[in-house]
């Protein structure tokens, strides 16, 4: 299945567990241990669900199933930012502008 990075990125979860997996490749057991009000079936779950994204990967070692991040899908969700990174700038501007004056 081919899910949306967008709806990948919105859930908290997801997010926090993208942040996790950005610091070091870890199990299902190790991503589980840093979510106590959620069941390992969940947070199972929620990797499912970034693996559907295309957001990362699942690999078998062992007995052992390894996370790691792959970020290439979230290409499509900069390039949607970056639509938006030039009118940004420039209300920041106007406003260091402003903020200058009052002074």
């Amino acid at each position: 299945m081919n899910r949306d990075p967008f709806a990948a990125i919105a859930d908290p979860t997801r997010r926090e567990i993208i942040d996790l997996l950005a610091k070091d490749d870890l199990n299902i057991n190790q991503i589980s241990e840093h979510f106590n009000s959620v069941s390992r079936q969940a947070v199972t779950k929620q990797l499912n669900y970034l693996k559907d994204s295309g957001l990362i990967f699942i690999e078998k070692n062992g007995r052992e199933k390894y996370c790691h991040l792959s970020l290439d899908n979230l290409s499509e969700v900069n390039d949607w930012l970056m639509k938006y990174k030039k009118f940004w700038s420039k209300k920041l501007d106007n406003l260091d502008e402003y903020l200058k004056k009052q002074k």
